[in-house]
């Protein structure tokens, strides 16, 4: 009973300093990924609890294959209680993280209580507390929680550590309705939160090879028919990958300046990137981008990727070799690897996401928690080292990420310092630019906000010879100064947009065209704006998705700020022939047919759209249009 008020009490001091650190950053507002994702999205605002609006934002989720619909819904949720509240999201975010610290503090008491040739401590709780603190309170956990978009990381690893507890419990006690809790209801939860849920097997195979064969002593029928259907699942996934049927998967190479290979390469360095943040958790070194880290384009260039490689490897080396004599070392090494073998890989992602070691990070901190355990359990001088060395690591801990915090709570303090400590990066310079041009006093272009503001810009097309957006920032910082045009600029910008690689985020820079241009904070006249997606149109390595979605902005821009309908109606057409099944494309089509007098096309195509699943001002949009048909729907 003293044990469990103990840990009663050091959990509602834990949470209580967690929560207080991260407060001042839960008054930061939405950024980066945040504003297609919830701020724009019109399908995440529920406006009531009904079936058909709980499916339209269930199913509404542009994020990876899957559309990570459970973290979309859960969006969708927080908007209905508190509308597009960043402090109400974070929170949530918050929330969500205290329940995973909860997680990883059980998981870490049945590891820290099975037997161990390391030693099992004389008191796990001891171990699981502190490894469940530093998990908690560590830097690189911030962005899952202040990043509001990345609960799509934690919601999937809520879901996952969950699963895995209960195929632990159902495993020690032969309880096959936890099993079946475990693997039909919690997994998919989590792979319906983000993709790096489908690593679930992988993290319990672990579990099964290292740890409980170390309590049993031998591999149980379980364990040999699990480890023989996840290899064969494995093989067939890997069959798939290099299959012709897979080109969607690797088409993604085309929107990067980076090939497999490098990527590969680059991922060696980036591993050990990511353990000297968690290990030597520098201020500066933590930031939202790591564009800044260089690509490896050869085995020794820079001299760092063999070597870094080598020592992986050897790594993975350590933990099969350590699997009988120390298997919580083993079994932290193979947790951190196998958390990294989706996102540090071959994927066509983006290179560097400190979001990448939300769960990985527990491999990390296990055998260092279990060494500190032992530590306090000792006398004498150990035992005071041991409880300094827990003490110091956990206020270090608290006040870096109690320093981020802060810097998080407030737009230009987080961008700028973010610019300070990634001088090399160019979408840190971008975002700061950004951040500084949405000020008033940008304006003026005698103010200092307007000069650094167009330093952050300029310094942000020096570093990426591919970015696109810094230099239509340049044209509409310009704008609302009243300052002259760099034709330059406009020219450079439509050749990067046709001869660069077309990267996912690139579409947006015609997004924001047409809204700087409906907005009246865009001085280009009609032939540079046609020019302009003309040139994106022209990119070869433009996806269709995006040139549909891109034929429909120009076709808003065409009809609402230059009120050609026969150009508007064009473009769209363009858009529905690449994408005839968008249902929001249909409706723009319905609205242009309307305007031109063709009423009873109008009607027919308003009726079929019915049944579509169409954003709640869309569907309004659609009522309005039907009953200035004289068409009355029940």
């Amino acid at each position: 009973m003293k044990t469990y008020q103990t840990n009663l009490f050091m959990w509602l001091f834990t949470g209580s300093l967690v929560v207080g650190i991260y407060f001042s950053g839960l008054q930061g507002s939405f950024f980066f990924d945040d504003i297609p994702n919830i701020l724009t999205s019109e399908a995440i605002r529920l406006d009531s609890l009904s079936f058909e609006s709980i499916q339209t934002a269930f199913l509404s989720g542009r994020s990876g294959p899957l559309g990570r619909p459970v973290a979309q819904l859960s969006f969708a949720l927080n908007h209905f209680f508190s509308g597009l509240s960043p402090f109400a999201f974070k929170a949530t975010n918050l929330v969500i993280h205290l329940l995973c610290g909860s997680m990883v503090f059980f998981l870490a008491l049945k590891l820290f209580s099975s037997p161990s040739p390391e030693g099992k401590p004389h008191q796990p709780h001891i171990a699981a507390l502190i490894l469940a603190i530093t998990w908690l309170l560590h830097p690189i956990q911030l962005l899952p929680v202040l990043h509001v978009v990345q609960r799509m990381t934690s919601l999937s690893a809520l879901f996952l550590l969950a699963a895995l507890l209960l195929h632990m419990s159902a495993r020690e006690k032969r309880n096959l309705a936890c099993l079946f809790l475990a693997w039909f209801v919690l997994w998919p939860l989590s792979v319906l939160s983000k993709e790096s849920g489908l690593l679930f097997p992988l993290f319990a195979l672990a579990w099964e090879l290292i740890v409980r064969c170390m309590k049993d002593g031998r591999f149980d029928t379980f364990a040999r028919v699990f480890g023989t259907l996840t290899a064969l699942g494995a093989i067939v996934v890997l069959a798939y990958i290099v299959s012709p049927n897979s080109q969607w998967l690797w088409a993604g190479y085309n929107l990067r300046d980076f090939s497999l290979g490098e990527r590969l390469m680059t991922e060696g360095r980036v591993i050990w990137f990511y353990l000297k943040l968690i290990f030597l958790p520098q201020l500066e070194n933590f930031g939202l981008f790591h564009d800044d880290i260089p690509l490896s384009t050869g085995l020794l260039t820079p001299w760092t990727t063999l070597p870094s490689l080598a020592v992986l490897l050897a790594l993975a080396v350590l933990a099969w070799k350590t699997r009988r004599s120390a298997p919580l070392v083993s079994f932290g090494i193979a947790w951190f690897l196998v958390g990294h073998l989706m996102e540090s890989t071959a994927l066509p992602l983006e290179i560097t996401h400190e979001h990448r070691n939300y769960l990985p990070l527990l491999g990390a901190l296990l055998p260092a928690s279990w060494f500190l355990s032992r530590m306090i359990e000792s006398n004498g001088t150990k035992k005071t080292l041991g409880i300094t060395l827990t003490l110091a690591a956990i206020g270090y801990l608290a006040l870096v990420t109690a320093l981020r915090a802060n810097q998080f709570g407030e737009e230009i303090r987080r961008t700028q310092i973010e610019a300070q400590h990634h001088r090399k990066s160019a979408r840190a310079q971008f975002d700061a630019g950004r951040a500084l041009s949405n000020l008033p006093e940008a304006a003026s272009s005698s103010s200092p906000t307007y000069a650094f503001a167009r330093t952050h810009f300029e310094l942000a097309l020096e570093l990426d010879p591919n970015t696109k957006m810094p230099l239509l920032a340049l044209v509409n910082l310009n704008c609302k100064a009243n300052r002259t045009i760099d034709n330059s600029w406009v020219e450079e910008l439509g050749w990067r947009l046709s001869n660069t690689p077309f990267a996912p985020g690139d579409q947006t820079v015609l997004y924001a065209v047409k809204e700087f241009s409906l907005a009246n904070t865009l001085c280009l006249d009609r032939p540079d704006i046609d020019k302009l997606f003309a040139a994106a149109f022209a990119n070869p390595t433009a996806s269709l998705n995006a040139r549909a979605k891109m034929h429909s902005w120009h076709a808003d821009y065409l009809w609402l700020q230059e009120k050609d309908l026969v150009s508007a109606r064009s473009s769209l057409a363009k858009s529905l022939k690449l994408n005839r099944s968008d249902p929001s494309n249909q409706l723009k089509w319905a609205q242009l047919l309307f305007l031109s007098g063709e009423r009873e096309e109008a009607k027919r195509l308003l009726i079929t759209l019915r049944n579509a699943k169409l954003a709640n001002e869309e569907r309004n949009t659609r009522k309005e249009l039907l009953v200035a048909l004289g068409v009355m729907e029940q």
